[in-house]
């Protein structure tokens, strides 16, 4: 169990000395004029196309591929192979699959329903075949003043439960493989068209344990918050955020869990000193207006 906490507490690390890309800015962008908020309901039942902004990408590899071992003999741990998300390694998926979540399992994105209510949407993921399926959302920051913090929240939708999590070893020869699919997602954000990655590590899911947000393994929803998300340096004026949700294919045995993302809501925090000025500024109109009031009293009097 150790060998699978390393491991998925050094990968964002690893992705971000590899100074890896996602490269998908060539796609339409969100203007982001301060907020946002997608619940893909406009999808539809039957819609597959995703909505402005989001793209759908599949990783190659297997269900093992982020996999770490342990060698049953000697007890060192043996490091299972980093993930690859360079633009050159990632396949863009264009058109979703809708239908019902419990039946999907592939490399593309979903639309799936979240509830018995038909019309409330979400883009699911269903890894089958690959090593990841990344839902990613690129904004262009319209508000005409740099970003630093954001208040963000997403909701995780878990369809299915799956048979292991982290918790047992299969043993193939002298290895034995934890079984460590991600009850969630991976949150990262690329300030340079993704050219390099920061992870959103207070927001890695988790089955347990003090830091992270927990994912039970259990069909639900999981709320998810971050009131202040403080960017590693400022998201210009005119320039590109994006947002990419990695939902890994590291189920040993089958069956593996279905999930959905819904209910993302993105909203820019005024800095201090911006909230400073706006306040002075209306201090200073305040007592412009009190002067005249009392001049044009002191004219009556």
């Amino acid at each position: 169990m150790k060998y699978v906490r390393r491991f998925k507490e050094a990968l964002p690390i690893a992705l971000l000395a590899a100074g890896l890309s996602l490269g998908s800015s060539v796609h339409a962008q969100v203007g982001f004029t301060g907020t946002y908020t997608q619940n893909f309901d406009s999808l539809g039942t039957t819609g597959t196309v995703a909505p402005t902004g989001w793209s759908v990408y599949s990783e190659a590899g297997t269900h093992d591929t982020f996999s770490y071992y342990q060698d049953t003999a000697s007890g060192s741990p043996v490091a299972g192979v980093t993930p690859n998300l360079s633009a050159g390694a990632l396949t863009l998926e264009p058109t979703l699959t809708a239908g019902a979540a419990a039946t999907q399992k592939g490399l593309v994105g979903y639309n799936f329903a979240t509830t018995a209510t038909a019309t409330n949407r979400a883009l699911g993921t269903s890894p089958s075949g690959n090593a990841a399926t990344i839902l990613e959302a690129s904004f262009s920051n319209n508000t005409g003043r740099a970003i630093s913090t954001l208040a963000l929240s997403y909701d995780i939708y878990r369809f299915t439960t799956t048979v292991n999590n982290n918790t047992t070893f299969v043993t193939q020869g002298d290895l034995t493989a934890a079984v460590e699919e991600n009850p969630g997602y991976w949150l990262f954000y690329s300030l340079n068209n993704g050219t390099t990655w920061t992870n959103v590590s207070s927001l890695n899911s988790t089955l347990s344990g003090p830091t992270g947000v927990i994912v039970p393994n259990a069909v639900g929803v999981t709320n998810v918050v971050a009131p202040t998300l403080s960017l590693s340096g400022a998201w210009a004026a005119g320039s590109t955020l994006t947002l990419a949700w990695i939902d890994d294919n590291a189920q040993g045995p089958s069956p593996d869990q279905l999930l959905g993302l819904d209910n993302v809501s993105v909203t820019a925090i005024p800095e201090p000193s911006c909230a400073a000025g706006i306040v002075g500024i209306a201090a200073v109109g305040a007592c412009v207006l009190r002067r005249r009031f009392v001049r044009t009293s002191n004219a009556k009097a």
